[in-house]
């Protein structure tokens, strides 16, 4: 079988084709701009190039944020319109998911964004080392929707956190400040920007894949206006 994995939720856009957990191709685009028609045309050169036309793909996996608005919402409408014609299955994983399930060796992790007006998301994972299998901090499966997420004020950050929990971000720039003033001295903080990537989405999905969400939109933490 094979699958195309796009994430599209962060500055770091990424593609991949794995056929029977045998990646392909991976492909990363280094800071295109999200609203950027040309990364349609490089998605068709890649496949050209792998000699797999799109009617071959038997499921499309999306990366659903949270994090860009454009972005994110481009992705999915690539893959529902090469989905379409043959009716391809289209799932969806909350990309916070992706950036905790790389840090799996820490039992317990916490990704945070910044959700704007004011207010910072987070969420938390147990992500098991061995098995890859990833869960909410209560143990129960991902709905990859805002139910899974916390919307706080930045002073409510230390109270938020699970004791012991590794903490990271795709947003390291932006909230560089608040994060090590609550958890720099910690040695729990990542101190760098952890982007998901569409080739740790493919390793994921080997270990979830009854967890992927089907018939999928994008992961937003205020109402869209």
């Amino acid at each position: 079988m094979y699958t195309l994995f796009l994430d599209r939720s962060s500055k770091f856009p990424s593609v991949a084709c794995v056929k029977d957990d045998v990646p392909i191709f991976s492909y990363v685009w280094q800071g295109e701009p999200t609203r950027a028609p040309e990364w349609m045309s490089e998605l068709e050169a890649l496949l050209k190039k792998a000699q797999i036309p799109p009617d071959r793909i038997e499921r499309f996996i999306c990366g659903l944020g949270p994090g860009s608005f454009s972005g994110i919402r481009a992705g999915l409408a690539a893959v529902n319109g090469l989905a379409l014609p043959s009716r391809t299955p289209v799932f969806g994983i909350a990309s916070a998911a992706v950036v905790a399930w790389e840090h799996g060796s820490a039992e317990t992790v916490t990704v945070v964004g910044d959700a704007r007006r004011s207010r910072l998301w987070l969420v938390t994972y147990r992500v098991h080392a061995q098995t890859g299998r990833i869960v909410l901090l209560d143990g129960a499966a991902p709905t990859h929707t805002e139910a899974d997420f916390q919307l706080i004020a930045a002073d409510a950050l230390p109270i938020s956190v699970p004791a012991g929990s590794r903490i990271v971000t795709s947003e390291w720039e932006r909230l560089q400040t608040v994060l090590v003033s609550h958890f720099g001295a910690s040695g729990r903080l990542v101190q760098r920007s952890v982007f998901p990537s569409a080739d740790a989405l493919a390793r994921m999905v080997s270990a979830n894949s009854d967890r992927l969400r089907p018939e999928p939109s994008p992961i937003y933490l205020h109402p869209a206006v």
